[in-house]
């Protein structure tokens, strides 16, 4: 799954001249003064909102100017803005909310933002971090303009569609292949001798989960009941588009000589029970099923 990690570096927007006056530095943000920001569309430079791992950008994002380097930002968990300041750099180049972006475009009702991946200062110009732009629309424009359907302009269009089959049948053909499917593996227990739990990662004070991470990194809990023997296996497996499940690697240190050993239970566990006890509907993007990978957490209990 794929994030943009952003470096909070804090820059000086002073200038300081021999014999002269401060001259505060800055980007005109105060022009649109308590004008409403929504995001609209967050895609990148190919105009794709997928990458090739399966990750899609999604927009998000509220805000509002308070003055050149003052902005509000909503919320959606909280449901309230926050205030933050604007750090200028240089360039069109600014921080805020612990990111870096470049302006790409100001008026009154719209708003261009290009992310930007910095690391020990410098610009990753090449990384996807620093591909992404973020198209925003005023609210008062949005208001006026009912033909503008904010979820419909997010979403994913026909180059996408036309990307992700391409990027499915690879995929399918070459099981190495396999990317995160927005609507994750499904597991439905064929007998009560085996249960299926989703593992659902929620955010706390110390850790912070992005919401992506359900499709991106999905991972079950399976248990089987009156198992050959007590065990309990983390591996990862692909699920191919016809719903069939193979080996793909386990998450468990063990040493080399025992490598071969741990892999034939393993691969043993996925054919005599997890394939043959579940029913599995593969993974799918934009209704294109694909092959994909999955963490499956594998308790047995001898009962």
């Amino acid at each position: 799954m794929k994030r943009f990690l952003f470096l909070l570096v804090l820059i000086s927007a002073i200038n300081i001249s021999c014999n002269r006056t401060y001259v505060k530095r800055s980007l005109p943000f105060s022009t649109v003064k308590g004008a409403g920001f929504t995001e609209v569309r967050r895609a990148f430079n190919t105009g794709l909102v997928f990458d090739k791992m399966g990750y899609q950008l999604e927009p998000s994002w509220k805000l509002h100017f308070i003055s050149d380097d003052s902005v509000e930002v909503f919320s959606p968990k909280m449901k309230r803005y926050y205030g933050f300041h604007v750090y200028f750099d240089h360039d069109s180049i600014f921080n805020m909310v612990d990111a870096w972006f470049k302006l790409k475009k100001i008026t009154t009702d719209s708003l261009v933002l290009q992310a930007l991946r910095v690391e020990n200062k410098i610009i990753m110009d090449d990384d996807e971090g620093s591909k992404v732009f973020l198209t925003f629309y005023s609210d008062r424009y949005i208001k006026s303009n009912p033909v503008i359907n904010i979820k419909t302009m997010g979403s994913p269009g026909q180059k996408d569609t036309l990307f992700i089959k391409k990027r499915a049948k690879l995929a399918n053909d070459k099981i190495d292949s396999a990317f995160s499917a927005r609507e994750p593996v499904i597991f439905k227990s064929k007998t009560p001798l085996v249960t299926v739990e989703k593992v659902k990662n929620i955010s706390t004070e110390l850790v912070k989960i992005d919401a992506s991470d359900d499709y991106i990194s999905p991972e079950y809990n399976i248990t089987i009941h009156e198992a050959f023997e007590d065990f309990d296996y983390s591996f990862y497996v692909f699920v191919d588009d016809k719903g069939k499940m193979y080996f793909r690697k386990s998450t468990i240190p063990y040493y080399p000589e025992f490598k071969a050993t741990y892999e034939r239970i393993m691969k043993g566990i996925v054919k005599g029970y997890l394939q043959h006890y579940l029913e599995i509907t593969p993974g799918s993007t934009l209704g294109i099923v694909h092959t994909t990978s999955i963490l499956v957490n594998v308790k047995g209990k001898k009962e």
